[in-house]
């Protein structure tokens, strides 16, 4: 795999280089934007990572020059900007047809540097070093879960049950360094299969230790277009005496309306079995509100994208908003997901928005870890002095 780092900082050229290297990249380096061109010609890389900010000539001119130059290619942004111009770039280079797969503030960090190559690695089962095949039949992936609270109260409506590799060498691998794989190779299936089962066992362990949580679990559109899925769920429940309410299917916008007609089918005979179904990142994909009213959606989780900058974007406040007005007036329970903190927080509680997801509250995390956490959680709540 080759990468060519653009940067006009040599330091920081030699610091990802070494590391990138040792991840068995071949390294190519620029401190001058100006070759760039000259570079691409000879140098073709399967990654890139480009400064935003550099003497002459800035990223955003350079996303334009990559536009013409490369296809294909994984690009990563680096930037000492703040969050926003980050977040602002990267969709520029998604509109301009790039593929952005990452955003990074500098300084850069040793720990994220390396997780940012192991994810654009993610395609390569040699340098993962594990068949996925055999991962999953070794059980190798695990759940992590990430609180979703009701705003108006406080209290713990549930959580989201997110997959992750416990890799033999590499450690807890994130979603983007395996999903692309197991897509590619046919592996969505038994992948899904086991983890719907992981999380039907804990949600079934918080049932018998009094807790009602519900909890959430993210299906692909191979597997929503499954027409045994209800089933296969509805006994997995029955089998535990799990009530099926306990258990909500998230699906994306975009992956929902691949096939209307199957993907109303299975919802709608997941509804009947009283399983929740969620129509996930809202507002990043084009369903017409026609086909929205049509499918039996329980609840509707905002796009992280728009909640994340709502506090110093007012567009994405009016988006935020509008979706929240709509969300309630079609009967659904709206969810915000990343919710990074307390300003976030009380513009969600003044607009009336159900529930919410994010860092402020807790990041994703093991089944004893979660469980220690809702019992400081709850003990907190229980001091108003202590409350946001």
């Amino acid at each position: 795999m080759r990468l060519l780092i653009i940067d006009d900082e040599e330091d920081i050229c030699d610091m990802i280089a070494e590391i990138a290297s040792d991840r068995g990249f071949e390294v190519a380096c620029i401190s001058k934007p100006e070759t760039v061109a000259d570079k691409l010609s000879e140098f073709k890389p399967d990654f890139i990572m480009l400064d935003l900010m550099m003497p002459g000539t800035d990223g955003v001119e350079l996303l334009r020059v990559l536009v013409d130059k490369v296809k294909d290619v994984k690009i990563c942004l680096m930037s000492g900007s703040d969050a926003r111009v980050l977040n602002s770039a990267r969709r520029l280079g998604s509109a301009h047809g790039l593929n952005v797969v990452a955003a990074l503030e500098k300084p850069l960090g040793i720990a994220t540097l390396r997780e940012t190559f192991d994810q654009m690695l993610g395609n390569g089962k040699t340098v993962l070093g594990t068949d996925l095949a055999h991962a999953i039949s070794l059980g190798q992936f695990v759940l992590y879960y990430q609180p979703i609270i009701e705003i108006a109260t406080r209290n713990v409506k549930g959580a989201e049950a997110l997959a992750r590799w416990a890799h033999p060498s590499r450690g807890i691998l994130p979603p983007a360094a395996f999903l692309e794989q197991i897509s590619s190779e046919g592996l969505m299936q038994p992948f899904t299969e086991q983890v719907i089962s992981m999380a039907v066992d804990q949600a079934d362990k918080w049932n018998q230790a009094g807790e009602k949580l519900t909890l959430s679990i993210n299906i692909t559109a191979s597997s929503l277009l499954e027409l045994t899925l209800p089933d296969r769920i509805a006994e997995m429940c029955t089998q535990r005496n799990l009530p099926a309410d306990r258990l909500i299917l998230e699906v994306t916008e975009t992956e929902a309306m691949r096939d209307v007609t199957r993907t109303m089918d299975v919802l709608l005979r997941m509804r009947i079995r009283n399983i929740g179904v969620s129509i996930d990142d809202f507002g990043t994909g084009h369903s017409s509100l026609r086909e929205l009213q049509r499918m039996p959606f329980s609840e509707m989780k905002i796009d992280n994208g728009f909640v994340i900058d709502m506090a110093s974007n007012k567009d994405c406040a009016v988006i935020v908003n509008s979706i929240i007005d709509l969300g309630h007036n079609l009967g659904l329970k709206i969810i915000a997901e990343g919710v990074e903190d307390i300003r976030i927080w009380r513009m969600l509680a003044e607009k009336g928005c159900d529930y919410a997801q994010g860092f402020y509250m807790a990041k994703p995390m093991p089944a004893d870890e979660f469980d220690r956490w809702l019992k400081s959680w709850r003990e907190t709540t229980a001091n108003p002095a202590m409350l946001p």
